[in-house]
């Protein structure tokens, strides 16, 4: 049988908030599987008038949530308030209920006086926590009522990414994604794929656990290996989105939420962030250079980190990523953890989530002297672009990534050699070499007779030296027949 929980408040001045209570529980996937929320609105509408009918809902009660803004609302004959008398009917008739009060903003003096006198009775005997909007009521909510579970013992948690629960069972796991993760571990390590049971796997990587004889997937279990990790826990997901601009107020042009395992995330914000991010190209010494507008390999170490280091008790908040014309921001909820500021973030390593944190040291892909800070740095700096820099936001953490704008031609030495295709050993003759050449660091456009004029070459040179550009994946056409224009790819 679900825990119920009464749902009060000023129908009148608090509606959104009530129903915001009752969305918070029915559409939290934990929450829900415990809890029944109970509103007066949830009445038939022919007994609503029944007073005894809804206080009977109160003394039938296991939680009772009060929620307190300016107005104290209508009176009985008796001169008391449908709030105050379903909080005295729930104190007085429910042995060992929990008591949650919610109190609509800080300034108390915008309160008519029987809310203050009222609240200030209440404060004495309950827990209260204040909130300013919606989405502070609803984080709230949740993070109570996990508190609840805790307490009362429906749930053995521990640290989050240690936790388990009884409703997310090992058939949750996917195989093929644990499969995938020993792949990724033995190329990255150097290591061979070890031929034993998946189960066994996981309990080699402690993430499972038992509870009243039955094997249960941690946190970290669902989160890198389940196909459900985002539906388990909806906080597991980046948003991510491309501006036309330098703000946020500017027009979207791509956005997507990815949600899944972890590396099912990692994969698909790649995928994102190369289509929604500039290469440009040059030949230099015979050789062709691809020039992405980022290091790659920085923006990769950043999303690792926030997703390893953010705060998952913040139940409503995604990641955010956002590229912008001139940079690339990524915030991630939760501030920095206990004994890291600003000034020895490079210095000083703690971690929030230890466990997550120990599978990716697993794939090599965090290092366990915690040198994530100092490799971003790295990486910007060796490719020619200004270092990350690091703010610390109202309840979240922001690493930002300065693009080099209008000067990305400027990179070129700055790329690898894995960037740089080698225009003899792909086999193109010298005239091929200079048509590319025109094409790509001019941005001129060949016909069949322009080249055949400018190389002083047959017709049929200059068709076979075009379709090998093409063959090789150089060039491309545009237009039909006698209006095929090749320019460079």
């Amino acid at each position: 049988m679900k825990i119920k929980v009464f749902v009060s408040g000023n129908q009148k001045e608090l509606s959104d908030e009530r129903f915001a209570v009752k969305d918070a529980i029915v559409n939290t996937p934990i929450i829900r599987n415990y809890f029944e929320p109970f509103l007066f609105e949830d009445l038939p509408a022919a007994g609503r008038d029944a007073v005894s009918t809804y206080l009977s809902e109160v003394k039938s009660s296991d939680i009772y949530i009060g929620i307190l803004g300016n107005s104290y609302g209508l009176r009985n004959e008796n001169g008391v308030s449908a709030t105050e008398l379903e909080y005295k009917t729930f104190l007085e008739n429910v042995t060992n209920g929990e008591i949650l009060l919610f109190i609509k903003g800080h300034n108390n003096s915008l309160r008519d006086s029987e809310t203050t006198e009222f609240f200030n009775k209440a404060k004495k005997l309950s827990v209260y926590k204040r909130f300013n909007s919606i989405k502070d009521l609803k984080d709230e909510i949740i993070m109570s009522l996990e508190s609840f579970l805790i307490s009362e013992g429906h749930i053995n948690f521990e640290e989050f990414d240690d936790r388990i629960n009884p409703e997310i069972g090992y058939d949750t796991i996917d195989e093929n994604e644990v499969k995938d993760f020993l792949e990724k571990r033995a190329i990255n390590m150097d290591l061979k794929v070890p031929n034993i049971p998946i189960n066994n796997i996981l309990d080699s990587l402690e993430v499972l656990k038992e509870h009243k004889g039955q094997t249960y997937p941690t946190t970290t279990a669902v989160l890198f290996f389940s196909q459900q990790a985002s539906y388990y826990f909806p906080q597991n997901e980046i948003r991510i989105a491309r501006f036309d601009g330098i703000t946020l107020g500017a027009p979207v042009i791509d956005s997507q939420e990815i949600k899944g395992s972890f590396y099912k995330i990692i994969d698909q914000v790649e995928n994102f962030f190369r289509r929604n991010t500039r290469t440009a190209h040059k030949i230099v010494d015979f050789k062709r250079v691809d020039i992405p507008e980022y290091p790659y390999s920085a923006i990769r170490e950043a999303i690792i980190n926030a997703i390893a280091h953010r705060d998952y008790n913040r139940t409503g908040a995604p990641i955010f990523f956002y590229i912008y014309d001139d940079r690339v921001e990524i915030i991630s909820p939760g501030g920095l953890v206990s004994g890291v500021t600003l000034k020895n973030i490079g210095s000083k390593h703690e971690a929030r989530n230890r466990n997550i944190c120990r599978i990716f040291h697993e794939t090599k892909d965090m290092e366990k002297l915690g040198t994530g800070i100092h490799k971003m740095k790295d990486d910007m700096q060796g490719y020619g672009l200004s270092e990350p820099e690091f703010r610390l936001y109202d309840k979240s953490f922001a690493v930002i990534f300065y693009g080099p704008g209008e000067n990305i031609l400027d990179l070129v030495s700055s790329i690898p050699a894995d960037r740089k295709t080698d225009l003899k050993v792909l086999g193109l003759n010298d005239r091929q070499i200079k048509a590319l050449e025109m094409m790509v660091n001019d941005g001129e456009s060949f016909t069949r007779i322009r080249y055949e004029e400018k190389f002083a070459v047959s017709s049929r040179t200059a068709s076979r030296d075009l379709k090998g550009l093409i063959d090789k994946n150089q060039i491309k056409t545009i237009g039909i027949g006698k209006n095929i224009r090749y320019n460079a790819l």
